[in-house]
């Protein structure tokens, strides 16, 4: 398969021998030992090969235990995360960017399933969030510039990220981990591998995580159970590997903030006004519209924060794969899965009154994805060429609709929760945007890994795809329906790869990716960009004469360097972006208004750089520069209209980005700190508001002690989130962006969150 073409090229793998010996050329494939990091004697991560990363649990160690799958990525250059709690827990202010590219841009994979679009709300995919014990990931492989033909996905634009879980232990062991934190944070893991069960038998790893905690402003509490099991079956001719997740999130939201409200209600004064029910129905009354409320009247202020607001999701994902050696050179695996999704997104919404009389109801915006799929692989070893094939195919079958419950009068019963149930005082009484579509899934790829000499990798093969997606609303209020396909049967990719030393190499990536068309209905709640998300039928059909698949060009060039206890990694990027389809947003949260139209042409530019250092044996200092600009090169037409967008930059991306990170490690004591400051960030598509610079201080400490007697290995360790307890703006565009204009349509980040953790390994 193409994991072990990539895993049999020099270019890839590299060996803590290589590393303490920086005069000696690369060993021949065959004595190379595959580890699943390389890190030098500097201690700054840099690419492993073409631009490429893998990272193992030492190099996210500032992240809180828990912590979204997202987040571990965050410290690479080119790479921006945002949320706004410390765990990044709520799937709406969860933001990943790579070089410019959202998280449901990239191909993504977790333990070889493609996870595909996994955004707010995605009726097409599953949020890596959501998926897998945050403690069991073992490690995560990025490609910031462009994803490989054999990773399979329908909605890279841009990179890849493969998360992998750790794999059973042949002997028995335990890890437990409890933390407490400030909110009345409350963090749990367990892992439990069985060992080898018999002589022959199959080894088996079980991790479950519960994490349960206090907003830090307002009321409510945010709860993520995460539960998975991993079994590995050796064969003489191979291995059998079965793996299963669930995820069970039931999380009160923060509400949406504008600069207008953050003026006029202070830093904490725009949360919901949960769970003050009776000030709710005053303010949302509509005989009381006119009165003053404070900073604005009571009719603006229900429309600015709502009662409540919050999420229900249960995710479940398994896997089966089966690997395979047919001969000494041939070999291949095949593996089948299955994603089932279910979300229950409300807010209370003061456009609808409750038929009880209440003034609004909550809106659920609930979603059903089932998401069935299969890959298949087969890789033939040479001397010089590593030859491999594969192809992918899935069916989607997913539903959307908006449900309107009642909340009742205040006194005649409680109101209800944001997490549900949502049926207390009847079924619902209004359906929108009830929506059905089926999406279908094919990619098929070739691969040639040349090794012309033992210092040069060549790495040539090219992918075909076929993506399609049919449906969309089924209800008598119209919304958009129609069929949008993208099929390309030639999208090559190159990659090459030399190391005269081991503590030289230069690599170069080119490669052209097309993606699926985005779903999303009507009314979305969320910044993905989706042609069934426009206001109407007529916008839609209006739209289709203009739409055109999504199809880019990523060029990256780079090089790496060591000079003893320094490293330096330098890379540029340039892409061509063709056809971003793009909505325009206005209008309340709760109610969104979206047109669609096309960006024709967009371009990106962006370098990296990394200086590590090692001055002494016990310290460690790394800092990256990224520079990264989207700048739209075409105007953008929505229903019709012309908006000037050429020249302007893509909002929500920070233009630069500064990352260091200092490591202390003296015997049991391990220590760290990383300061992240994004600036040059665009608001709006116009860029006429820029987002006020982010700076964030993340701390860590820990001692260990030793196993002794019957007593386990016992690890003690502080966190300190946003150490500086800056006010930050993290995540922006969770309801879209604006033309121009400030729009209720960002979130703050953390205040300070500590969390002190014990560690037992037995």
């Amino acid at each position: 398969m193409a994991l072990l073409a990539s895993m049999a090229s020099p270019a890839r793998a590299q060996t803590s021998d290589i590393a303490a010996t920086p005069d000696t050329e690369a060993p021949p494939a065959a004595e190379i030992v595959v580890t699943a990091t390389r890190r030098e004697p500097s201690g700054a991560m840099h690419p492993l090969d073409t631009g490429g990363y893998a990272l193992t649990k030492s190099d996210w160690s500032d992240v809180l235990s828990g912590t979204s799958a997202l987040a571990l990525v965050k410290n690479l250059p080119g790479v921006t995360f945002t949320s706004t709690d410390a765990y990044g827990l709520d799937l709406s202010d969860g933001f990943l960017l790579v070089r410019g590219f959202r998280q449901n841009e990239l191909a993504i994979t977790f333990e070889g399933i493609p996870l595909n679009d996994g955004s707010y709300g995605s009726v097409t995919g599953t949020a890596p969030l959501n998926i897998g014990v945050a403690t069991d990931i073992a490690s995560v492989n990025i490609s910031p510039g462009s994803a490989g033909v054999s990773t399979f996905s329908n909605t890279v634009n841009g990179g890849e990220m493969r998360y992998s879980i750790a794999d059973p232990k042949p002997q028995f062991a335990l890890d437990v981990t409890q933390g407490f934190g400030g909110n009345n944070s409350f963090v749990t893991s367990a892992t439990v591998n069985t060992g080898r069960i018999g002589e022959a038998g199959p080894r088996m790893l079980f991790g479950i995580e519960r994490i349960s905690k206090d907003k830090y402003t307002g009321a409510g509490t945010q709860y993520m159970l995460r539960a998975n099991a991993k079994l590995v079956q050796d064969v003489p001719w191979g291995d059998f590997t079965a793996f299963l997740s669930f995820a069970r999130a039931e999380i009160w939201g923060y509400n949406n903030t504008s600069f207008d409200m953050l003026s006029k209600l202070g830093w904490n004064g725009t949360d919901i006004s949960y769970p003050d029910y009776a000030r709710a129905v005053f303010v949302a009354s509509p005989e009381n519209a006119g009165r003053s409320c404070g900073a604005y009247s009571c009719g603006e202020l229900a429309s600015l924060i709502p009662y409540d607001t919050g999420q229900a999701t249960d995710d479940f994902v398994g896997n089966l794969t089966h690997r395979f050696n047919l001969t000494d050179r041939l070999s291949g695996s095949v593996m089948g899965y299955a994603a089932i999704s279910k979300s229950n997104i409300e807010i209370a919404d003061v456009s609808t009154p409750s038929q009880t009389g209440a003034p609004f109801s909550a809106q659920v915006w609930q979603t059903r994805p089932r998401r069935f799929g299969g890959t298949i692989e087969l890789t033939w070893k040479g001397d010089r060429h590593i030859l491999s094939a594969g192809a992918w195919i899935e069916r989607v079958s997913s539903t959307s609709r908006f449900a309107s419950y009642n909340e009742p009068m205040p006194g005649q019963g409680a109101p209800l929760r944001a997490t549900g149930p949502y049926d207390v005082y009847g079924p619902a009484f209004q359906i929108a945007n009830d929506s059905r579509w089926k999406t279908h899934s094919f990619q098929a790829y070739v691969r040639d890994v040349f090794k012309p000499s033992e210092t040069l990798t060549i790495d040539a093969g090219f992918k075909a795809v076929g993506f399609s997606t049919d449906g969309g609303g089924i209800g008598p209020d119209r919304a958009p329906n129609g069929r949008l396909a993208t099929t390309d049967l030639f999208l090559p990719r190159l990659s090459i790869d030399w190391r005269p030393n081991a503590r030289t190499a230069l690599y170069l990536d080119i490669a052209k990716t097309a993606v699926g068309y985005r779903v999303s209905p009507r009314g979305n709640i969320g910044p993905v960009s989706s042609a069934w998300a426009a206001d109407s039928q007529e916008l839609f059909d209006a739209a289709l004469g203009t739409l055109k698949p999504e199809k880019d060009w990523n060029f990256t060039v780079g090089g790496y360097r060591r000079f003893g206890p320094v490293s330096i990694s330098l890379d540029a990027y340039y892409g061509i972006i063709l056809n971003r389809l793009l909505n325009g947003t206005s209008g309340p949260q709760f109610n969104p208004v979206r047109t669609v139209g096309i960006v024709p042409r967009s371009e990106l530019v962006g370098a990296d750089a990394i200086i590590g250092m090692k001055p002494f044996a016990w310290l460690d200092i790394s800092q990256s520069v990224s520079v990264s600009k989207l700048r739209y090169r075409s105007d953008l037409v929505l229903a019709g209209d012309v908006t000037p967008l050429k020249g302007h930059f893509q909002p929500g991306y920070p233009g630069v980005s500064l990352v260091t990170q200092i490591g202390v490690k003296h015997g049991r004591f391990d220590a760290g700190a990383t300061s992240t400051l994004y600036l040059d960030n665009p608001f709006t598509y116009t860029n006429d508001i820029y987002v006020p610079n982010y700076w964030q201080v993340n701390a860590h400490a820990s001692y260990r002690l030793p196993k002794s007697g019957r007593l386990p290995e016992l690890t003690f360790r502080i966190d300190a989130n946003n150490a500086l307890n800056r006010n930050n703006i993290g995540s922006v565009g969770i309801g879209g962006y604006s033309v121009s204009g400030d729009y209720q349509t960002f979130m703050r980040s953390a205040p300070r969150q500590f969390l002190l953790s014990i560690n037992a390994r037995i």
